[in-house]
């Protein structure tokens, strides 16, 4: 074991060194599989309010106990979950149900005044809104922004009550929420945040007669050399012979790229990855995989993460240029010692 890695066959140390393409599965191998929030994408409409003030009016509306995703990561962003009721009295929660799509807190401060903030669909708190209408446009604008880049938007609001009458809610800040799903944005997204490029295309277009609008003139195998990732599992519409062509369509594009000369290292770790590990040069399984993806690696990685292969890959390339250089020396001096009497 060596960086982080180990090997379960020396040879995969060449085969490594000489490795020209990498497959990864996203999903819980690039990403972590559960929903995050960026605060450099937090966009507040309230003038004079900071983004820790919205991220703790947005966390007062979550859940503190049997969170679900997004309670969950919207708490995480709180250096203690404990802010979240730190200093105010509950009076009621209203958690989050199909028709309101929001949740919201209505609590007393420390001087007894009666507060309610609420978070959900932006098109949800921006009708609970009194300031609707001079907001709108921009919310609808930044709402577009983040969906073309694969992010959900998340609205925040606030609310004072008084005794007479309470106000209207107030809407504050929209949050950007990075989700794992397979959609072409979030793949893009995905691979702009990791460096690894941004040409992506739709999976089905690895189908040939369902490519989703591209050049009908691009072949399967051009597309599967020159961009940087296929995004979504097939439709499940392509009909059953389509469907058993290309079900295992990561074992596919492996195969493919093998065909056209490339060496190929093939990441993942479920069982769905485990016939595209086995097929390719190097099968690299990280370090929480499943059974079935273990059964069929060449290398493991022992931490979280894939920068340890960049590693591996230099130093595999380190031994065999090491090896190269020993041979060439050995044959060499034979060379010599062959040659050297015969000019004596």
């Amino acid at each position: 074991m060596f960086l982080g890695v180990i090997t379960k066959r020396m040879t995969a140390i060449e085969e490594m060194a000489g490795m020209d393409v990498l497959c990864s599965d996203k999903t819980g191998t690039l990403t972590l599989n559960k929903l995050t929030v960026d605060k450099n994408l937090i966009e507040v409409f309230a003038k004079d309010v900071e983004k820790d003030s919205v991220v703790l009016m947005a966390a007062r509306a979550s859940r503190l106990e049997n969170q679900d995703a997004m309670d969950a990561a919207i708490v995480a962003m709180l250096a203690d979950s404990k802010e979240a009721r730190a200093g105010i009295t509950e009076v009621h929660f209203l958690p989050f149900n199909p028709t309101d799509k929001r949740t919201a807190l209505t609590y007393l401060d420390k001087a007894g005044k009666m507060h309610r903030v609420s978070k959900g669909a932006p098109e949800k708190i921006l009708n609970l809104a009194w300031n609707k209408s001079d907001i709108e446009k921009r919310a609808h604008t930044v709402i577009d922004k983040f969906a073309e880049r694969g992010l959900r938007s998340l609205a925040v609001a606030r609310q004072i009550l008084t005794d007479s009458t309470p106000a209207a809610f107030f809407f504050t800040t929209l949050f950007a929420l990075l989700s794992q799903g397979d959609q072409l944005a979030i793949a893009k997204e995905t691979g702009r945040c990791l460096g690894m490029g941004s040409n992506m295309y739709p999976s089905s277009s690895l189908l040939g007669e369902n490519k989703n609008g591209l050049d009908a003139s691009l072949q399967i195998d051009e597309l599967i050399e020159n961009d940087d990732g296929f995004a979504g599992i097939f439709p499940g519409n392509v009909g059953y012979e389509l469907a058993l062509q290309f079900a295992n369509h990561k074992y596919e594009i492996v195969q493919r790229l093998q065909i056209k000369k490339h060496i190929v290292g093939m990441t993942g770790d479920g069982v769905n990855e485990a016939p595209a590990l086995k097929k390719a040069d190097i099968g690299i399984v990280v370090a929480d995989a499943t059974d079935a993806a273990r059964s069929a690696f060449d290398i493991v990685l022992t931490q979280p993460g894939l920068s340890v292969i960049i590693s591996a890959v230099l130093t595999s390339r380190a031994i065999f240029q090491r090896m190269k250089n020993y041979t060439v020396r050995g044959f060499s001096l034979l060379i010599f010692l062959g040659i050297g009497p015969a000019w004596s």
